[in-house]
């Protein structure tokens, strides 16, 4: 018999490539959960097969039905900085879909954390410390999991370009901004990210409890550049020194 999956975020740009990745092993039925049912992308994985129910985090009772008689899940919180206090949301519906696992069985949760950089380095990041917390709080839980860390995507060259400090000049030339002189980025194609997740439940006794880092490619600003302006030509792009603006807090 199939293994069911539930994937969160699977609408999204890393929940989407686990659900696809999933869907084309026989040996996972996946089920997805999502705000909207009727959304585009949440007919689309439908379509391909899997089961789609509407869940929210801030719905603990939706999210405990949601993984009800699942093998696993694939677990990512969401932060918006539009938000104030934004990590103090995500930490709270972090620990109520680890609730929610422990009180549905879940055999084996994979979870997408980030480093505690506050823990390790001394000085505050919302960004990565509030996932941070989400994993410490289900390791205290005992839950069967599987941490996975992942960097920047390479495909936010392609929506969100704030991510790379891109600026556009008047002609066909890109300034990428770097902060760090020689600094060598770990970045990932998301697609690759799914195939990675996939293994993981397919060989749950080798992943379980264990911390998983993964990486594309490692490559600074000037190769960034040097790729991007070889297959984007005429358009050129550089490197530029920036003192970055944006918070991380």
């Amino acid at each position: 018999m199939a293994k069911v999956i539930t994937v969160f975020g699977a609408t999204g740009a890393q929940g989407g490539p686990v659900a696809n990745a999933l869907l084309e092993d026989p040996e996972f039925k996946v089920r997805i959960v999502t705000r909207s049912a009727s959304s585009a992308k949440a007919k689309a994985l439908q379509e391909r097969g899997a089961w789609v129910v509407e869940g929210s985090f801030d719905n603990p009772s939706s999210l405990e039905w949601a993984m009800k008689g699942a093998h696993g899940a694939y677990v990512m919180t969401r932060y918006s900085l539009e938000l104030p206090d934004f990590h103090k949301q995500e930490i709270k519906q972090g620990k109520a879909v680890a609730d929610a696992a422990q009180a549905a069985g879940v055999k084996h949760v994979v979870f997408s954390s980030l480093d505690a950089v506050q823990k390790t380095m001394g000085f505050q990041c919302h960004i990565y410390d509030s996932k941070a917390h989400v994993e410490e709080y289900m390791k205290s839980l005992g839950l069967p999991v599987t941490v996975v860390k992942f960097p920047t995507y390479y495909e936010n060259y392609l929506s969100d370009w704030r991510l790379f400090f891109v600026k556009k000049l008047e002609d066909d030339t890109y300034e990428l901004g770097y902060a760090i002189e020689g600094a060598a980025l770990h970045a990932v194609s998301v697609a690759d990210m799914g195939f990675a997740v996939r293994e993981i439940f397919k060989n749950r006794a080798k992943w379980l409890g264990r911390t998983v880092g993964f990486s594309g490619g490692k490559l600074t600003i000037q190769q960034h550049a040097d790729i991007l302006s070889k297959h984007l030509a005429p358009n050129v792009f550089k490197p530029t020194k920036v003192t970055p603006t944006m918070t991380v807090s």
